[in-house]
């Protein structure tokens, strides 16, 4: 166990350091899917990667077309989106 923790946390930092933090990631897009298609991992790990892919490509275009000549950093436009959908989810939840 503690050697697979070991490897998976150093898997992870090398991802992060290599691609940069992309935040709300790993949370919005796992729970979305959930809530769509039930709890069954196993068949919904293909649509999380492919949902996970689509919502980067929507960050990443939306952080380029929003003030034209520039640039907006994909992770603070998935980081800004992701809030918004994580806070939707926290009060649909509630109510």
């Amino acid at each position: 166990m503690n050697i697979g923790l070991v490897i998976v946390s150093l898997i992870s930092s090398l991802v992060i350091i290599t691609v940069g933090k992309i935040p709300f990631l790993g949370l919005i897009v796992p729970n979305i899917v959930t809530i769509v298609q039930g709890d069954n991992m196993k068949n919904n790990i293909g649509i999380t990667s492919l949902f996970g892919a689509v919502f980067l490509l929507a960050c990443d275009i939306f952080g380029r077309i929003i003030i034209y000549p520039y640039e907006i950093s994909i992770s603070l436009t998935a980081g800004v989106i992701g809030s918004i959908i994580f806070l939707y989810l926290i009060v649909r939840g509630n109510k």
